[in-house]
């Protein structure tokens, strides 16, 4: 099941109030979600956030990818989780790199070697073949 964190709309048509919940990405905006993280409230200057710092951790570390909203929202209130998470995305990004670029040198120091025995079996099927 992929997650998403994202925002949920609640309250009324002109006063708007959004809960920081996790939830499948096939769900509606508003439908159901698997755990409420916080809430955001626009129309409030200061103090108008929060999140859960401790389960967005958690849920970030079970894959669970944020919207760009919850994201600018998490850097403003819960700073470290966010540094800490990119710190790991930039681990997990260079070992695939260094994955890539061993394998990659790897095929690149095979391929003479396969060149060198494609010519000569070229060289010997037409030696054998002048022969006869």
């Amino acid at each position: 099941m992929a997650l998403k964190i994202r925002l949920r709309q609640q309250g009324c048509s002109n006063r708007q109030t959004f809960r920081v919940v996790v939830t499948d990405v096939r769900a509606k905006r508003d439908g159901k979600y698997v755990e409420k993280l916080g809430w955001y409230l626009p129309e409030m200057k200061q103090n108008n956030c929060t999140i859960d710092a401790d389960r967005l951790a958690y849920w970030l570390s079970q894959g669970a990818e944020m919207t760009e909203q919850v994201a600018n929202l998490a850097k403003v209130v819960t700073p470290d989780v966010i540094k800490e998470y990119n710190q790991k995305r930039a681990e997990v990004k260079a070992k695939r790199t260094a994955k890539r670029r061993a394998v990659k040198a790897e095929a690149a120091s095979e391929a003479p070697k396969a060149a060198a025995k494609a010519t000569a079996k070229k060289t010997t099927k037409k030696a054998t073949a002048k022969k006869s």
